[in-house]
């Protein structure tokens, strides 16, 4: 409005009123109408959606070291705290925000739709519930009509996933790996079946969840065996995690081939954890090594009089403070007096929360506790 006040101004003081009248309001109509603005009407509003959601299936993509965008993609977490990838994540968050979730459930297919809460939760972003619930809507559609689009199996997958990601493992979450189980999903072959990385989201989902069992595990590690050309390292590091988050009691079920895929190229996988991609890269560069609210609480516990460690690796989880010896934490009482004590420092920083809620800890931060305890801290 300050620039429209301006140009009102200038053609009052100014003679050739008209001419001048028309050039404004030919300027103002381009101020107000921007190029990278959607155009009105629900055809282009659909394609700007669609758009939105082919980017963020490329972000994936790209964040996971490139391929076919036909491929979907599993991880992508460290990838998208690269600074470009980053930058072009928030925006798509903001555009998602802007066209709102109602408008994009009732202008978008499933796969589409699962591509969108995909790239959010991959990038710390907690999702719209609606946006969940719509997705989900649509593929309780396709499952029970028992036809779907190639490659609706790994958008299941996918969705799945996010929802776990979102918070919702234990609730919605369990439910949709429940019935992507009881469909099948695990079973299927062909062209139609999982691909590898759709089978290892389905994996860390269904771990997460609770609904991992020896057969379903058996299952989908033997899907991405035979299907090895799809997955990458992050997608590797999630068969890794998902294996700690079901324990020991589901992998001694599986047979020796599963079990010797999994250790053969999952066990030593680096986990897809977003923190790990803002180390410094000299080692040994400890205090660099720190988030400054990581850095404040040494500070703390070094007043407390309570020795630790900084900047530590176990089974390549990072500890950025830890407690080692016996006793060390006995003023902190309880299980810390015993040592083997991981302290976490928990803000956006640290990737701990979730960007847009950062009061609220993510899923993936609760579920690096749960592998640190198994570790044995």
């Amino acid at each position: 409005m300050g620039a429209l006040r301006l140009a009102s101004t200038a053609v009052s003081r100014w003679p050739h009123r008209a001419a001048i009248a028309s050039i404004t309001s030919r300027v103002s109509l381009i101020h107000w109408q921007p190029w990278w603005c959607p155009r009105r009407g629900a055809a282009s509003n659909a394609s700007s959606a669609a758009a939105l959601a082919a980017q963020s299936r490329e972000l994936l993509t790209r964040a996971n070291g490139g391929g076919s965008t036909g491929t979907w993609q599993c991880g992508a977490r460290v990838g998208l705290t690269g600074e470009d990838l980053a930058r072009e994540a928030t925006h798509v968050q903001k555009e998602i925000a802007r066209f709102g979730p109602d408008a994009l459930a009732g202008q978008l297919g499933v796969q589409e739709l699962c591509s969108l809460c995909r790239l959010l939760t991959a990038s710390g972003h907690l999702p719209d519930g609606k946006l969940l619930t719509g997705a989900v809507s649509q593929l309780r559609k396709l499952l029970g009509s028992g036809s779907g689009p190639a490659g609706i199996w790994d958008a299941g997958a996918a969705l799945a996933l996010s929802i776990c990601e979102a918070g919702e493992e234990h609730g919605l979450g369990a439910k949709i790996v429940s019935e992507l189980c009881a469909v099948g999903a695990a079973a299927v072959v062909g062209d139609n079946a999982l691909s590898g990385a759709g089978a290892a989201a389905l994996a860390l989902a269904a771990a997460a969840a609770g609904c991992a069992d020896g057969p379903l595990f058996e299952a989908l590690l033997g899907r991405c065996s035979r299907r090895e050309v799809d997955l990458c390292p992050s997608t590797l590091g999630e068969l890794r995690l998902a294996a700690l988050l079901a324990g020991p009691n589901v992998i001694e079920q599986i047979d020796a081939r599963a079990m010797s895929f999994l250790r053969t190229l999952c066990l030593e996988a680096p986990l897809d954890d977003p923190r790990i991609a803002i180390l410094p890269i000299e080692a040994g560069a400890f205090d660099e090594a720190l988030t400054p609210f990581e850095a404040e609480l040494s500070e703390a516990l070094t007043a407390c009089e309570i020795p630790h460690s900084r900047a530590g690796l176990v089974s390549d989880l990072f500890l950025p403070l830890s407690a080692l010896n016996a006793g060390g934490a006995g003023a902190l009482g309880g299980m810390a007096a015993r040592g083997q004590l991981a302290i976490f420092a928990e803000d956006v920083a640290a990737r701990a929360v979730y960007s847009n809620m950062q009061t609220r800890r993510c899923a993936f931060q609760r579920w690096k506790y749960s592998a640190v305890v198994a570790a044995g801290w």
